[in-house]
């Protein structure tokens, strides 16, 4: 790879600087800075206002029912961390976050299709599920389709507001020391005598000692520049949020084709539709349509709800199928976490921990994250 130096002054100086402000960057900010390092972030926009701020928030570390066992351990790590993630937060924040902790139910409609979910969550799950019978059903969520006669319950899923996460994350950093820039785009890597020396954005120059690339869509732009190739796929998903009448819903509904995750003001949030190879954020009819179609077909009342918002985001789908986290090959001091795809607010937590415990000369291997390490990554792409 080429040197590219600059001679511009630069208007910042920190020893780590986080380029990207969705859960995963503003995580990272808020644990590198929490280790007493000197931190910047830098986003283009505003923090939280990508793929991460159109998130439903849902802490799902066994109903998403991973099929990579390292993944699957390192979801299940990040969801266990949050109750104390969340206490730190508020106090260091003072933003409440709205956690949720009454759990997950996964219905279905014929005794076969439940004792195959049961016999596979008794098998890969450390958490005791609960099978819930159509009286259980009964008294935990009048109203549930009549055809419904069975579910499984999680106890330890957990549900927060993405939004308010992100907000968290990065006054919580600020306390902490770090500075935030937003309506900065990172435009260069800044390398000599390979290695990193800073970043060129557009608001200018900021001389650093490590670059950790957490910019969702726009990291593989920024790490070609580096010579890693790390393909990412937009998948665009959308979401509708209605008001049900009556009795609010408590648990969070996760089914095969919809989840229902109730939030505050009597809110529903319903979703989500998994588009690939979309740029847009806008919502269809069809789209609103359907949604709204598998929603009631599991709680029938969702046809009586007001409707109150849709929106759409943009996940990044990694073509490597596994998040992407770790030293950058080829340059020094160049790390990244991207393609979390549909998870990056439950896996938050543990990344941004693992990002912080890397700069700090931990291995992959200590951490659980060997298959996510980019120079595994590289070679399993040859």
């Amino acid at each position: 790879m080429p040197e590219i130096k600059t001679g511009a002054q630069a208007i910042g100086h920190a020893e780590c600087l986080v380029i990207g402000g969705g859960v995963i960057g503003s995580s990272i900010a808020y644990h590198v800075a929490k280790e007493g390092r000197s931190t910047i972030l830098v986003e283009r926009f505003i923090p939280g206002e990508g793929a991460s701020g159109a998130a439903v928030g849902m802490l799902a570390a066994e109903s998403e029912e991973f099929t990579d066992p390292e993944l699957a351990q390192f979801a299940r790590t990040s969801r266990d961390a949050f109750p104390e993630l969340v206490r730190d937060l508020e106090h260091l924040s003072g933003v409440p976050v709205e956690f949720r902790t009454e759990g997950f139910v996964t219905p279905f409609r014929s005794e076969a299709e439940g004792q195959i979910r049961w016999d596979a969550a008794i098998a890969r799950e450390d958490d005791h599920p609960v099978w819930w019978d159509t009286r259980e059903l009964a008294r935990r969520i009048p109203g549930l389709d009549g055809q419904v006669i069975g579910a499984i319950y999680r106890s330890k899923e957990t549900q927060i507001s993405p939004a308010q996460l992100c907000c968290a994350y990065t006054r919580a950093a600020t306390v902490l020391g770090a500075t935030i820039w937003t309506g900065t785009q990172a435009e260069q890597l800044i390398v000599q005598h390979g290695r990193v020396c800073g970043v060129q954005t557009d608001s200018g120059f900021f001389s650093c000692e490590q670059v950790i690339i957490a910019g969702g869509l726009d990291s593989m732009r920024l790490l070609e520049q580096v010579g890693f190739e790390y393909p990412l796929n937009p998948v665009k998903g959308e979401a509708v949020a209605v008001s049900l009448k009556d009795h609010p819903l408590e648990y969070t509904i996760y089914a095969d084709d919809i989840y229902l995750v109730p939030k505050r003001n009597n809110e529903l949030w319903i979703g989500a539709t998994s588009l690939s190879h979309q740029f847009d954020k806008e919502v269809t009819i069809g789209s609103l349509e359907g949604l709204l179609a598998r929603a009631s077909a599991w709680l029938p009342r969702v046809r009586e709800a007001s409707f109150i918002r849709t929106w759409a985001g943009l996940r990044p789908q990694a073509a490597a199928g596994r998040p992407c986290i770790g030293s950058v090959p080829g340059v020094e001091g160049v790390y990244t976490a991207v393609g979390h795809y549909r998870n990056g607010v439950l896996l938050s937590e543990a990344t941004g921990r693992a990002i912080a415990a890397l700069l700090k000369g931990a291995g992959v291997a200590e951490l659980g994250i060997s298959s996510f390490s980019p120079e595994r990554i590289k070679e399993a792409s040859k």
